[in-house]
C-alpha cells in the first residue's frame, strides 16, 4: 500500500466530503470543507492509488503558532499509519514555516485520536466545556516544536 501525501487539489473535493461526513457526522460537510479551504488553511491529503483516504488541514494562528483545524482518515484505512504520516508531515510543514507551537481541539471521547496526538508529544492544556454543537467537551492540546 503506497501512501502519497500531497497538496490538496480541486479534484479531491468529493473524496474530502465523504471523509469529513463519515468522520464528523457534520450536517453540512460541503460548507465545513469549503471553510477550511477558503480561510488560509494548508491542506494535505493521503492518496492511495488516486483515492483520497485521509486529510489534514492546518492554519496560522499567529507568527509562532499553527493550528490543526481538521484531520480525518477514512474508517476502513485507520490503524494503517496514514494518520501518523499525515500528522508528521503537517508538523514538519508548520516547523518549516517557523511555528513554535501547534494547537488543536479533540473530543474528550475520542481516545484513539488523543493517543495519536500524545504519541507525537501533544499535551492536554485544558478542557473546553460544551465545545461541540452536540454539547460534548473538547480538550485543547498543544505541541511545543523544537528546532531540529
Amino acid at each position: 500500500m503506497q501512501i502519497v501525501v500531497r497538496e490538496y487539489n480541486t479534484k479531491d473535493f468529493k473524496d474530502l466530503l465523504e471523509i469529513d461526513k463519515e468522520a464528523f457526522s457534520s450536517r453540512n460537510p460541503a460548507y465545513d470543507v469549503y471553510i477550511y479551504l477558503t480561510f488560509g488553511s494548508d491542506f494535505l491529503v493521503a492518496d492511495i492509488g488516486g483515492k483520497i483516504v485521509g486529510y489534514i488541514a492546518t492554519m496560522d494562528v499567529d507568527k509562532n503558532t499553527g493550528k490543526i483545524i481538521s484531520f480525518a482518515v477514512k474508517k476502513e484505512f485507520r490503524g494503517k499509519g496514514i494518520g501518523s504520516t499525515l500528522l508528521k508531515r503537517a508538523i514538519e510543514r508548520l516547523r518549516t514555516k517557523g511555528k513554535k507551537k501547534i494547537l488543536l481541539e479533540v473530543r474528550v471521547s475520542n481516545l484513539q485520536a488523543q493517543r495519536l496526538y500524545k504519541k507525537f508529544g501533544f499535551r492536554i492544556e485544558k478542557v473546553l466545556p460544551s465545545y461541540y454543537s452536540d454539547g460534548e467537551s473538547a480538550y485543547l492540546m498543544s505541541l511545543e516544536i523544537n528546532e531540529q
